[in-house]
C-alpha cells in the first residue's frame, strides 16, 4: 500500500462527520423514546427493538461487510450504505405500521454496518502512519460525541418538526454526505482477491491473530462500557447530583480515548490495550474500598481508562494490517464482536448488580476485564508468532 506523505484532515473530518450521522441511526430513536411511544402504542419492550434491531446486521453479519469492503472498495460500500441509510430513514420518517418501521430498522442496520466497515479504511488511507493513531482515535469517538450532540440538540428539532421530521432531515444528511464523498473522497479500486463462502469468510478473519486481535481487545471493552455507563451512577453518586455524574462518565471515556491515540503513536497500540485493562481493573477494585466521597472521582478516572481501549484498538487495525483489504476485514471483526458485546454486556451487569449492587458491578467489571486481559495476552503472542 502507497503510503500517504499528508493527511488530508479535510476528508478525514468528513469521514468522522459521517460516522456521527451513523451512530444518530441509534441515538434518533433511542434518545427520542417519549416521542417514539407518543407515535407507536406498544409497550416499552417492543419499543426497545425498534432501537435493537439496527445491531442485528452486526452481529451476524460483520465479518461479511469487512470482505465486501475489502474486495468491493471502500468508497463504492460506503457511498451505497449512505444513499441506501438516508432513502431508509426517510421512510421511516413518514411513520409507517410498527411491522414495516422494524423491517426498515433491520436495513438502517446493513448502511449502518456498511458505513462503520469502510469509513475508517478510507481514513487510515488518507492519513500518514504517524497520524494514523490519533485520526483512529478521532474516528472511535464518534458514536460519544454524537449521543452527546443528538441529546442536545434533538428535543428542539422533534419540537419543530415532530418525529417524522427529525427521521427526514436525517436521511437528507445523509445524501447530502454522499455528495461530499462523491466530490472529495478519491476512488479506491476493488480487490481481486477472490470472495470466500460464509463460513470461509469467519474463519479466514478469526483465525488470523492481526485481523482478530484489535475486535478482541475491542469485545471485551463493549462488554462493560455499555453497561457499566447503564447503571454505575447511582452508586457512585456520593456527594455529586446523579445527573451530573452520568453525564460526566461518557465524557471522561471520551477523554481516554483522545489519550490512547497519543499514546498509540508512541507505543505499540496493543500495550496500550492492555495497559487500558490493568488500569480499569485497578479502579474498578479502589471503587469498592474508598469512602463514598471519592467514589465519583475515582469512577471518573476508571472511565478514562475504560475509554482508552476503543481508541487503541482502532489504532491497532492500521498498526497490525498494511493492507486495505486487511483492514477493512478487521474493522468487520471489530463491528461484529462490538455489537455482541454491547449486546450481552447489560444483562451479566444487570444480574450482578441484582445479586450484590455496587460489589456486584464490580466483580463482573474486575473479572470481564481480566479475562480480556489474559486474551490479549494470548493474542500477542500470536501476533509475535504469525
Amino acid at each position: 500500500m502507497k503510503l500517504q506523505q499528508t493527511t488530508d484532515w479535510a476528508q478525514v473530518i468528513l469521514l468522522w462527520v459521517i460516522g456521527l450521522f451513523a451512530a444518530a441511526q441509534f441515538g434518533k430513536v433511542s434518545l427520542a423514546f417519549d416521542a417514539l411511544s407518543q407515535v407507536y402504542d406498544r409497550p416499552e419492550a417492543v419499543l426497545a427493538l425498534v432501537v435493537s434491531s439496527v445491531g442485528v446486521a452486526g452481529i451476524f453479519l460483520g465479518a461479511i461487510a469487512g470482505m465486501g469492503a475489502g474486495r468491493f472498495g471502500p468508497r463504492p460500500v460506503l457511498l451505497s450504505a449512505l444513499i441506501a441509510g438516508g432513502g431508509l430513514s426517510i421512510l421511516q420518517g413518514l411513520l409507517p405500521a410498527f411491522p414495516l418501521l422494524l423491517a426498515l430498522r433491520v436495513l438502517e442496520g446493513v448502511a449502518h454496518l456498511s458505513i462503520v466497515v469502510a469509513a475508517p479504511v478510507l481514513m487510515v488511507r488518507i492519513s500518514t502512519p504517524r497520524d494514523q493513531p490519533m485520526v483512529m482515535a478521532l474516528w472511535a469517538s464518534f458514536f460519544g460525541v454524537s449521543f452527546a450532540l443528538t441529546a442536545l440538540i434533538l428535543p428542539g428539532l422533534i419540537e419543530f418538526g415532530g418525529l417524522g421530521g427529525v427521521w427526514m432531515l436525517h436521511g437528507l444528511g445523509f445524501w447530502c454526505l454522499a455528495a461530499l464523498v462523491w466530490r472529495m473522497v478519491d476512488r479506491i479500486g476493488p480487490s481481486p482477491a477472490p470472495w470466500p463462502g460464509f463460513i470461509a469468510a469467519h474463519r479466514a478473519i478469526y483465525s488470523d491473530p492481526r485481523r482478530l486481535a484489535p475486535a478482541l481487545g475491542f469485545f471485551w471493552h463493549t462488554l462493560i462500557f455499555v453497561a457499566l455507563l447503564t447503571f454505575l451512577a447511582p452508586f457512585v453518586a456520593g456527594a455529586l447530583p446523579e445527573s451530573v455524574v452520568a453525564s460526566v462518565l461518557p465524557l471522561a471515556a471520551l477523554g481516554g480515548t483522545f489519550l490512547a491515540g497519543w499514546l498509540a503513536r508512541r507505543f505499540p497500540p496493543i500495550e496500550v490495550l492492555r495497559l487500558s485493562y490493568i488500569t480499569t481493573i485497578t479502579t474498578m477494585i479502589l471503587l469498592a474500598l474508598v469512602p463514598d466521597l471519592a467514589r465519583p472521582w475515582v469512577a471518573f478516572l476508571a472511565f478514562v481508562s475504560i475509554g482508552v481501549a476503543p481508541g487503541a484498538g482502532f489504532a491497532a487495525i492500521p498498526a497490525l494490517n498494511t493492507e486495505p483489504v486487511a483492514q477493512a476485514e478487521a474493522n468487520g471483526a471489530l463491528a461484529q464482536l462490538g455489537n455482541v458485546g454491547t449486546s450481552t454486556g447489560s444483562p451479566i451487569f444487570a444480574l450482578a448488580m441484582g445479586a450484590a449492587g455496587l460489589n456486584g458491578l464490580v466483580a463482573a467489571a474486575v473479572i470481564l476485564t481480566a479475562i480480556g486481559f489474559v486474551s490479549m495476552l494470548w493474542i500477542s503472542w500470536r501476533v509475535a508468532h504469525s
